[in-house]
């Protein structure tokens, strides 16, 4: 049977935290090749994920700030989407 959308993004949260299941896995393999829309979700999850663990992995302290520019790009990115 095949996943909804809402199932596929809910695995692919869930893949970030625990792993999941060979039939778990196919069927959302199979799912991602057929929606455009939740293989986009899968890899901005992903890029999320890295960016999460970039920062808080780096040695800046807690009160580091990012600059208005940078502020400011991320916002026009986020619009475009």
């Amino acid at each position: 049977m095949l996943l909804s959308c809402k199932e596929a993004t809910s695995l692919i949260e869930k893949q970030a935290v625990f792993p999941l299941t060979f039939v778990e896995k196919c069927r959302l393999y199979i799912h991602v090749k057929m929606c455009v829309v939740c293989n986009i979700y899968r890899h901005q999850s992903k890029l999320i994920e890295k960016a999460i663990a970039k920062w808080l992995h780096t040695e800046g302290s807690p009160d580091d700030h990012l600059p208005p520019k940078t502020k400011e790009r991320i916002i026009e990115k986020i619009k475009e989407e």
